[in-house]
């Protein structure tokens, strides 16, 4: 019975299927734009927030809480070390999944 209604439906013309395409690929470097601000933003703020926090933690802990043995000062400020590399890591990871979900919203809307 489909094969029936289907020969009467009038297919859609090449300027249809084109003007489909072109707001297709619109919609698509949209998403990439919008995508890309949100991912400037969020990196952005990761740096500027976790930058702020390491230079007052660092300085409270420099004024009020160093102790004065060598050993306890070293273990004191192991953490400091630790922080950039967590927060590079952060921002590896924002990274990533930004370029994912531009990459899985091309093979979504090409594939369909």
């Amino acid at each position: 019975m489909g094969g029936l209604f289907s020969r009467w439906r009038a297919k859609p013309s090449t300027v249809e299927v084109l003007e489909n395409i072109d707001k297709e690929i619109q919609a698509l470097e949209e998403f990439r734009e919008k995508n890309q601000r949100l991912q400037k933003l969020w990196v952005g703020r990761l740096i500027i927030y976790s930058s702020i926090l390491y230079l007052f933690t660092c300085l409270i802990v420099y004024l009020w809480y160093l102790p004065d043995e060598f050993t306890a000062r070293l273990v004191m400020t192991l953490p400091f070390f630790a922080f950039p590399l967590i927060i590079w890591t952060l921002r590896t990871v924002l990274i990533f999944f930004f370029s994912k979900r531009t990459e899985r919203n091309s093979k979504f809307k090409y594939f369909l």
